[in-house]
């Protein structure tokens, strides 16, 4: 899909409304937690088929706040959802985040995001497009799950505390494969409040 064809369907979204406060690393002191971020728990409606994070919504104490980002049981396994749009202050994605979303085309993600983890993109055979906020070397230097080292020690070599390598290999997961197989389109920043 074009870029300008995906931003009339970014600014034509609804965004998400179900959420719940939560804290960033602060202990729980009640004016703190009245301003620390909130993240999204779960859709409130699992038809919808565009799913837009809001940037800022309104805590159970009144204030206005940032959302930061998401719980990872939010779009694991919707069958629904088409495209999600996540806004510029996500800076983190959860393991598995989008397991199962079998229709998932399209997927923003911002340039905050500097690790992509394990199974985020498994079972997203439909993905096709990626609109990213940064550059090229930006996009290049996001560590994206891909599998793991497996080393496999073998016998205790005599008069010594090491053990000799039986194997050293890589093992690939394929939970990230649908990520590297889509089209990345770059520099895609636009103003999502209008």
């Amino acid at each position: 899909m074009l870029l300008k064809d995906f931003v009339e369907i970014v600014k034509s979204a609804e965004e998400t409304k179900v959420l719940t406060y939560g804290y960033m690393g602060y202990t729980y002191i009640s004016g703190v937690m009245r301003r620390a971020s909130m993240y999204v728990v779960k859709l409130a409606d699992t038809e919808t088929k565009v799913v837009k994070i809001p940037k800022r919504a309104v805590n159970k104490w009144g204030n206005e706040v940032d959302v930061a980002g998401f719980m990872a049981g939010v779009f694991q396994d919707n069958e629904t959802v088409t495209d999600i749009i996540l806004h510029t202050g996500v800076h983190g994605v959860p393991d598995g985040a989008f397991r199962g979303c079998k229709n998932l085309k399209r997927i923003t993600i911002p340039k905050g995001v500097r690790r992509i983890r394990k199974d985020v993109f498994a079972g997203c055979e439909s993905l096709e497009d990626v609109y990213y906020e940064g550059t090229k070397e930006e996009w290049e230097k996001i560590e994206i799950y891909q599998g793991k080292r497996v080393v496999e020690l073998g016998d205790l070599v005599p008069g010594t505390p090491v053990c000799e390598v039986a194997a050293d290999y890589l093992e690939h997961d394929t939970g990230n494969d649908a990520l590297l197989k889509a089209n990345v389109h770059l520099h895609c920043v636009w103003d999502t409040d209008k």
